[in-house]
């Protein structure tokens, strides 16, 4: 038995800065770090650079772990999660 053997996946819609969209189903979304980078130069110099954030949606399918978006984060606009469906208006879940 795997560990999300019945647990089914969310349902997340993500909206990328060019407008368009898409469903992903995951288990599970992360995100990096975004680490910094220091390294030292001749002459008592520095050089600093960053990672660029990355996040990853990632199900676990037939018993695998598989990824099945990973994306800079600067590209997405927004991540919804819209498993259980969107309010509307007076309250009702569609």
């Amino acid at each position: 038995m795997t560990h999300y053997a019945d647990t089914p996946p969310q349902t997340y819609e993500v909206t990328w800065m060019s407008g368009h969209t898409e469903t992903v189903r995951a288990h599970q979304v992360s995100y990096s770090a975004g680490k910094t980078r220091v390294a030292a130069l001749g002459g008592d110099g520095f050089s600093i650079g960053a990672d660029r954030r990355r996040v990853s949606f990632h199900a676990e399918v037939d018993g695998q772990w598989l990824l099945q978006l990973s994306a800079l984060e600067e590209d997405i606009r927004t991540i919804r999660n819209i498993t259980g469906g969107e309010p509307t208006p007076g309250g009702e879940m569609s």
